[in-house]
Protein backbone atom coordinates (compact mmCIF):
# COMPACT_ATOMS: atom_id res chain seq x y z
CA UNK A 1 0.00 0.00 0.00
CA UNK A 2 1.70 3.38 -0.93
CA UNK A 3 1.25 6.79 1.29
CA UNK A 4 -0.92 9.31 0.95
CA UNK A 5 0.73 12.33 -1.23
CA UNK A 6 -1.80 14.73 -1.57
CA UNK A 7 -4.08 15.55 1.52
CA UNK A 8 -7.26 17.75 1.13
CA UNK A 9 -8.86 18.89 4.72
CA UNK A 10 -12.63 21.32 4.01
CA UNK A 11 -12.28 24.19 6.16
CA UNK A 12 -15.00 25.88 7.41
CA UNK A 13 -15.07 27.38 10.77
CA UNK A 14 -16.94 24.57 12.44
CA UNK A 15 -15.56 22.05 15.47
CA UNK A 16 -16.02 19.20 12.85
CA UNK A 17 -13.24 20.82 10.74
CA UNK A 18 -10.97 21.90 13.10
CA UNK A 19 -10.65 18.10 14.42
CA UNK A 20 -10.80 16.98 10.45
CA UNK A 21 -7.92 19.41 10.22
CA UNK A 22 -5.93 17.86 13.39
CA UNK A 23 -6.11 14.44 11.85
CA UNK A 24 -4.94 15.51 8.30
CA UNK A 25 -2.11 17.54 10.28
CA UNK A 26 -1.07 13.95 11.63
CA UNK A 27 -2.00 12.01 8.41
CA UNK A 28 0.17 14.59 6.02
CA UNK A 29 3.03 14.08 8.18
CA UNK A 30 2.94 10.50 9.11
CA UNK A 31 2.61 10.03 5.02
CA UNK A 32 5.08 13.30 4.26
CA UNK A 33 1.88 14.21 2.24
CA UNK A 34 1.49 17.66 0.70
CA UNK A 35 -1.35 19.48 2.68
CA UNK A 36 -4.13 21.01 0.37
CA UNK A 37 -6.50 23.36 3.01
CA UNK A 38 -9.61 23.94 0.75
CA UNK A 39 -12.79 26.34 1.59
CA UNK A 40 -15.36 27.30 -0.55
CA UNK A 41 -17.66 30.18 -0.58
CA UNK A 42 -21.22 28.95 -2.17
CA UNK A 43 -22.03 31.33 -4.92
CA UNK A 44 -21.06 33.07 -7.88
CA UNK A 45 -17.56 33.61 -8.89
CA UNK A 46 -18.44 37.03 -10.33
CA UNK A 47 -21.44 39.28 -10.55
CA UNK A 48 -24.35 37.73 -12.01
CA UNK A 49 -27.23 39.63 -14.62
CA UNK A 50 -30.45 38.09 -13.22
CA UNK A 51 -33.95 39.43 -15.17
CA UNK A 52 -34.66 41.59 -11.78
CA UNK A 53 -31.29 43.23 -11.76
CA UNK A 54 -27.51 42.35 -10.24
CA UNK A 55 -26.84 40.37 -7.05
CA UNK A 56 -25.16 42.30 -4.75
CA UNK A 57 -21.44 40.55 -4.57
CA UNK A 58 -20.72 42.67 -1.39
CA UNK A 59 -21.95 39.73 1.19
CA UNK A 60 -19.58 37.23 -0.56
CA UNK A 61 -16.66 39.31 -0.30
CA UNK A 62 -16.90 39.60 3.16
CA UNK A 63 -17.33 36.28 3.78
CA UNK A 64 -14.45 35.73 1.47
CA UNK A 65 -11.82 37.58 3.33
CA UNK A 66 -13.13 36.40 6.90
CA UNK A 67 -12.83 32.70 5.42
CA UNK A 68 -9.31 33.80 3.94
CA UNK A 69 -8.20 35.00 7.28
CA UNK A 70 -9.43 31.71 8.76
CA UNK A 71 -7.92 29.67 6.28
CA UNK A 72 -4.15 31.40 6.41
CA UNK A 73 -4.04 30.80 10.00
CA UNK A 74 -5.14 27.00 9.66
CA UNK A 75 -1.95 27.40 7.04
CA UNK A 76 0.58 28.39 9.52
CA UNK A 77 -1.00 25.89 11.87
CA UNK A 78 -0.33 23.42 9.89
CA UNK A 79 3.26 24.33 9.36
CA UNK A 80 3.82 24.90 12.80
CA UNK A 81 2.66 21.63 13.60
CA UNK A 82 5.20 19.88 11.34
CA UNK A 83 3.94 19.69 8.18
CA UNK A 84 6.15 19.79 5.16
CA UNK A 85 4.03 21.76 2.21
CA UNK A 86 0.58 23.46 2.82
CA UNK A 87 -1.77 24.79 0.36
CA UNK A 88 -4.52 26.77 1.52
CA UNK A 89 -6.87 27.86 -1.04
CA UNK A 90 -10.48 29.80 -0.37
CA UNK A 91 -12.60 29.61 -4.04
CA UNK A 92 -16.08 30.13 -4.88
CA UNK A 93 -18.17 27.41 -6.13
CA UNK A 94 -20.39 24.69 -5.23
CA UNK A 95 -18.52 22.85 -2.31
CA UNK A 96 -20.23 19.83 -3.33
CA UNK A 97 -18.60 19.41 -6.68
CA UNK A 98 -15.40 21.16 -5.62
CA UNK A 99 -14.53 18.62 -2.98
CA UNK A 100 -16.20 15.61 -4.67
CA UNK A 101 -14.78 16.25 -8.05
CA UNK A 102 -13.43 19.79 -9.45
CA UNK A 103 -10.50 20.73 -6.73
CA UNK A 104 -9.75 17.18 -6.11
CA UNK A 105 -9.38 16.02 -9.51
CA UNK A 106 -7.44 19.64 -10.58
CA UNK A 107 -5.12 18.81 -7.37
CA UNK A 108 -4.55 14.97 -7.88
CA UNK A 109 -5.82 14.71 -4.36
CA UNK A 110 -5.53 10.82 -3.27
CA UNK A 111 -7.41 11.32 0.33
CA UNK A 112 -10.06 14.11 1.23
CA UNK A 113 -10.70 14.23 4.92
CA UNK A 114 -13.88 16.38 5.86
CA UNK A 115 -16.21 17.18 9.21
CA UNK A 116 -19.31 14.83 9.24
CA UNK A 117 -21.11 18.13 9.40
CA UNK A 118 -20.16 21.84 8.53
CA UNK A 119 -20.76 25.22 9.90
CA UNK A 120 -19.03 28.53 8.99
CA UNK A 121 -18.13 31.83 10.65
CA UNK A 122 -21.62 33.28 9.27
CA UNK A 123 -23.47 29.95 8.68
CA UNK A 124 -24.01 27.20 6.76
CA UNK A 125 -21.45 27.38 3.77
CA UNK A 126 -21.04 23.33 3.50
CA UNK A 127 -24.74 22.59 3.38
CA UNK A 128 -26.19 19.49 5.06
CA UNK A 129 -25.43 16.27 2.71
CA UNK A 130 -21.57 17.52 1.15
CA UNK A 131 -20.22 15.47 3.56
CA UNK A 132 -22.39 12.26 1.94
CA UNK A 133 -21.73 13.41 -1.46
CA UNK A 134 -18.01 13.41 -1.26
CA UNK A 135 -18.47 10.06 -0.05
CA UNK A 136 -20.54 8.46 -3.17
CA UNK A 137 -18.47 10.57 -5.72
CA UNK A 138 -14.98 11.30 -5.32
CA UNK A 139 -12.29 9.30 -7.05
CA UNK A 140 -10.37 9.19 -3.88
CA UNK A 141 -10.39 8.11 -0.14
CA UNK A 142 -12.76 10.03 1.76
CA UNK A 143 -12.14 10.11 5.73
CA UNK A 144 -14.90 11.52 7.57
CA UNK A 145 -14.32 12.75 10.77
CA UNK A 146 -17.11 12.38 13.53
CA UNK A 147 -14.14 12.14 17.09
CA UNK A 148 -11.89 14.49 18.62
CA UNK A 149 -8.30 13.79 19.20
CA UNK A 150 -9.01 11.18 21.76
CA UNK A 151 -11.27 9.61 19.47
CA UNK A 152 -14.27 10.37 21.66
CA UNK A 153 -17.88 11.60 19.67
CA UNK A 154 -17.34 15.34 19.14
CA UNK A 155 -20.60 17.23 21.07
CA UNK A 156 -21.54 19.06 17.95
CA UNK A 157 -24.54 20.79 19.19
CA UNK A 158 -22.89 22.34 22.51
CA UNK A 159 -19.51 22.83 20.63
CA UNK A 160 -20.81 24.36 16.90
CA UNK A 161 -24.10 25.60 16.68
CA UNK A 162 -24.96 28.78 17.67
CA UNK A 163 -28.34 29.28 19.28
CA UNK A 164 -30.83 31.02 17.76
Amino acid sequence: MSAYQKVLVGIDGSKQSEMALKKGIATAKRNHARLYLLSIVNGPAKQQKLSFGFIDQSGYKKVGKDISRLVAAKKEEALAAGVEEVQADVINGNAKVELSTGYVTKNGIDLVILGASGLNMVGRVIVGSTTAYVVREAPCDVMVVRTDEDNKPLQIEKASYPKM
